[in-house]
């Protein structure tokens, strides 16, 4: 399976540039070696510029330079071949021997770039005879790194043939027999390339599973959040309902009371207008007698003030002269205490406690039950990582 790195991927997300050197981070990403030393000598406690995660634990505390801290972390010799060979095919594509005549093929060992002419001769000498030769116009970066072959460590221009696996180092028949000849574990190239390729296969399984393992519990997670973001909506929505119920109750409380009220004053009031027209009737029936008294006072006429003394005083004692009512007209609306507004203000603010408690008693359960499962959850993913 040819896999293709874009030409971004090829380049470090500080200095835009191609890698050199590239380091991989703890989190993964990758960082030109300089790139990374310069990020962390610019700020304590620097993360990683994309995703902000530690370069290295507590490095704060460390005595070690920051180059010494990068240099421990492992350098991605992969994408440093592809970054290599894509220089190489983006080279002027002219023939590395005639240097007058545009390059068709390139040697995938020697990575010499030939024209026709060149390319046959290369193909005949009996040092290069065994090397393979392609268009140009079809290799890219990935096939020309995998082709490369394996070189010496010490001697750059020879090819190894074993692995030192104490020191970490691919080197040629020469230094096996003399530079590592001491050493413990020296193992056939071939050989650690298949074990090496065996423990990639490994690899891909493990991080494989873990990646769909995680997938599957990010996705419940998304699942369980829009639960959450569901019942925070109806939740909501049911405390404005139960507060619009709430607010017409009250408000046909404050309705019933004021009509309550306005009816008993209405009753009352009525009762005072009749008694105070029956006053006003008597007042009237006084003040013209008053006058009609006065009057005959201030004529005295002779012969008729005899006569109409006696009639007004018959009149007189025929009216009410008296401004007494009745226990009726001296009703007053029955009066509603301040206690009882209190003890409807209380009942009110109890039943309000009430339902607050009720809801944070079942978002508790609630949460205890999503922490629970959440422990589960991770538990299944976490065994299966």
């Amino acid at each position: 399976m040819e896999v293709v790195v874009q030409p971004h991927e090829r380049e470090c997300a500080v200095c835009t540039n191609d890698f050199t050197t590239p380091k991989i981070l703890p989190c993964g990403h990758l960082l030109c070696r300089q790139c990374v030393i310069s990020w962390m000598d610019s700020k304590s406690d620097a993360g990683c510029p994309l995703c902000t995660c530690p370069i290295v634990e507590h490095q704060g505390n460390s005595s070690q330079s920051s180059a010494d801290v990068i240099d421990a972390l492992p350098t991605d010799s992969v994408m440093e071949a592809i970054v290599e060979s894509s220089r190489v095919l983006g080279k002027d594509d002219m023939c590395t021997v005639c240097d007058d005549v545009r390059a068709e093929y390139i040697c995938m060992q020697c990575l010499e770039k030939m024209c026709p002419s060149c390319t046959k001769i290369h193909k005949k000498m009996l040092a290069t005879r065994s090397h393979e030769v392609e268009s140009v116009s079809t290799v890219t970066p990935e096939r020309l790194a995998a082709s490369r072959p394996a070189l010496c460590a010490d001697h750059g221009d020879k090819q190894a043939e074993a692995f030192c696996a104490d020191h970490h180092l691919s080197i040629c028949a020469s230094c096996t027999s003399i530079k590592h000849r001491t050493c413990l574990v020296v193992r056939d190239i071939n050989d650690e390339m298949k074990a090496a390729e065996n423990a990639l296969c490994g690899l891909t399984d493990q991080l494989v599973q873990a990646e769909y393992s995680l997938k599957q519990g990010t996705e419940q997670l998304a699942i369980r959040l829009q639960k959450v973001e569901d019942m925070e909506q109806e939740d909501m929505t049911q405390v404005d309902k139960t507060c619009d119920k709430l607010q017409i109750m009250v408000e046909n409380c404050r309705k019933e009371l004021k009509k309550m009220i306005h009816d008993s004053s209405l009753q009352v009031k009525n009762s005072l207008l009749e008694v105070k027209r029956e006053l006003d009737k008597r007042l009237g029936k006084v003040t013209s007698h008053r006058n009609i008294v006065t009057r005959a006072r201030a004529v005295a006429p002779r012969a008729g003030l005899i006569h109409v003394t006696q009639a007004l005083t018959d009149r007189v004692n025929s009216l009410h002269l008296n401004a007494d009512v009745d226990e009726l007209s001296l009703m007053t609306p029955p009066e509603i205490s301040v206690e009882c507004y209190n003890e409807l203000e209380k009942a009110i603010e109890n039943k309000l406690h009430q339902f607050q408690q009720q809801q944070q008693q079942q978002q508790q359960q609630q949460q205890q039950q999503q922490h629970t499962k959440q422990k589960v959850s991770f538990s299944f993913i976490l065994s299966h990582v």
